[in-house]
């Protein structure tokens, strides 16, 4: 914009002479005079300036501009609460609040966000493959998500943001049916590679059930509040609720084998039952955190994650632990092995990846917390 030059007035200037008549008082006086006119600008063209200013800058407005120098902004999965993983072939998934799936195809060095339709923006809860394409994430409103390209892209296949409860966790066979277990007793079912749900009631009440998982043909185990745990023998049809043999809640299981288990749950109690739940016998687990997740390693080994950062490690089936992190940290909620062999720690700081440890002894002093 060109700025406008104004001319200072010239030092002399002609003079126009005044003529003054004197008359009789009684008579009018009379006087000639010329004045002095100061020219203003006219008003039309101040006008027609604004709009050609307005007309510029709505030009300039549209004109194309240079690539900031800058990044765009994209959500990080490290600052936020991540609370499942999984691993999907070579890819790593993390699911966490607000809706946000990750994906990393380089063993969790680099995470992009999955495209997720419709985004609810509900809390994810855990995710879960069935094989190294098919896979599913649940949450909070009964918020099922389904993936068939290994967790690049996901769309939705329930919601129900009037049902006031949440989903904890999902499991299922590659050719199903596919199980969906959470708050206040919720158990959903589809029979169709997880594309439609159905409410099922298991008659086991309406305490929170947290974990389910299945092992052999036909043989599924769920756990939850109050030291619930049920088992299966039809392919989760019909379920049977085991005798209680501890009164605080379980946050998890995992399927060794058709007959061998581990649950966890609050201060740090773990149970290993080698008969398909007829009977539990209680393992140390080297702390009194609670315990909310966990995995089985390619090679056998059991691992389980939960407050404060507590991580502890088994090598021999869940028979005995090696604690590797104590608390004092934030807490962790997941835990999944990568490709190269790391484990994927995830929690209330977002995302962590740690090498595992070599070898495990057996602890030999740890003192116990049953």
């Amino acid at each position: 914009m060109h700025a406008t030059q104004h001319n200072k007035p010239s030092a002399t200037r002609a003079q126009t002479p005044v003529t003054v008549s004197l008359q009789h008082p009684a008579h009018t006086a009379q006087t000639d005079v010329t004045p002095h006119v100061r020219h203003r600008p006219s008003r039309t063209w101040l006008g027609l300036c604004m709009v050609g200013l307005v007309a510029f800058g709505s030009v300039v407005s549209f004109l194309p501009r240079p690539t900031p120098a800058f990044a765009p902004s994209r959500v990080q999965p490290q600052q936020m609460l991540i609370n499942g993983a999984a691993q999907a072939g070579g890819n790593l998934l993390a699911a966490g609040e607000l809706g946000h799936l990750f994906v990393s195809q380089d063993a969790g060095r680099q995470w992009n966000e999955a495209a997720v339709s419709p985004q609810r923006g509900s809390t994810l809860t855990q995710v879960f493959f069935a094989n190294r394409a098919l896979g599913l994430a649940v949450g909070h409103d009964n918020w099922i998500l389904r993936s068939e390209d290994a967790g690049q892209s996901w769309k939705e296949a329930n919601f129900d943001s009037e049902a006031g409860s949440a989903l904890m966790s999902v499991w299922g066979n590659t050719a199903g049916p596919f199980f969906a277990v959470g708050s206040f007793g919720g158990f959903l079912e589809s029979t169709d590679l997880g594309k439609t749900w159905q409410k099922r009631d298991t008659g086991l009440g309406d305490r929170h059930l947290y974990g389910v998982a299945g092992a052999g043909p036909r043989q599924m185990m769920l756990v939850g509040e109050g030291g619930l745990v049920a088992r299966s023998t039809d392919e989760g049809q019909s379920w049977t609720r085991l005798e209680d043999f501890y009164n605080g809640s379980l946050f998890g299981l995992i399927a060794l084998s058709s007959d061998n288990w581990l649950v966890y749950g609050m201060r740090g109690k773990v149970f290993r039952s080698q008969d398909f739940g007829q009977s539990w016998q209680p393992v140390n687990s080297g702390t009194q955190l609670a315990l909310y997740g966990g995995t089985l390693t390619h090679d056998g080994r059991v691992v389980l994650v939960g407050e404060g950062g507590v991580v502890t490690v088994s090598a021999d089936g869940g028979e005995t632990f090696t604690l590797l992190h104590d608390g004092g940290g934030a807490s962790l909620s997941s835990v999944a092995e990568t490709a190269d062999g790391q484990l994927m720690l995830t929690g209330q700081q977002g995302i962590a990846l740690e090498k595992q440890p070599m070898t495990i002894e057996k602890p030999s002093t740890t003192p116990s917390n049953h």
